[in-house]
């Protein structure tokens, strides 16, 4: 049961927000391009809805007939499925492999498909493509940031 303290003895200020446990031990908070890694939590989730929606729907489901944000063909889903896998265990059991993984995710998402009107089999209007773009811009800078981060961090070897 809760109880009210006494007028006498409540706070005459408003309270101070009280640190969370890293910040209290004097302990940095991740990198972004670890937070970006810990993101791919996204990813997993998004392939492994997907395929068991395939494996009990049939996988020659139409794409189209999902939610937009769901209209991944199988291929596409077991690809989300296995960067989400790596992307989590890095992100929140390796960290220090988040900036290898976030520049080798960036390579294979150019790879796969910046530079063509098909994805995975899958025709991409024009509105994917840029918004395809625009993620990997996002995705090179935070994995780059993170590489001057740690090239800037490491000591001169001269």
């Amino acid at each position: 049961m809760v109880t009210a303290q006494p007028a006498d003895k409540r706070l005459k200020g408003p309270a101070t927000p009280e640190p969370d446990a890293a910040e209290a031990e004097g302990m940095p908070l991740p990198p972004l391009v670890v937070w970006a890694a810990r993101f791919c939590v996204y990813f997993l989730a998004q392939g492994g809805i997907m395929l068991l929606a395939y494996a009990i729907k049939g996988f020659g489901t139409d794409p189209h007939s999902f939610p937009v944000g769901f209209r991944l063909d199988p291929t596409h889903s077991a690809i989300r499925l296995a960067i989400g896998l790596v992307g989590t265990y890095v992100g929140f059991l390796q960290p220090r492999y988040a900036t290898a993984f976030m520049l080798a995710f960036a390579a294979l998402y150019t790879l796969l498909s910046a530079f063509t009107p098909y994805h995975l089999g899958v025709q991409l209007g024009l509105h994917f493509r840029l918004l395809h773009w625009l993620l990997l811009g996002v995705v090179w800078a935070i994995g780059l940031y993170g590489l001057w981060q740690e090239r800037r961090a490491a000591p001169n070897k001269s």
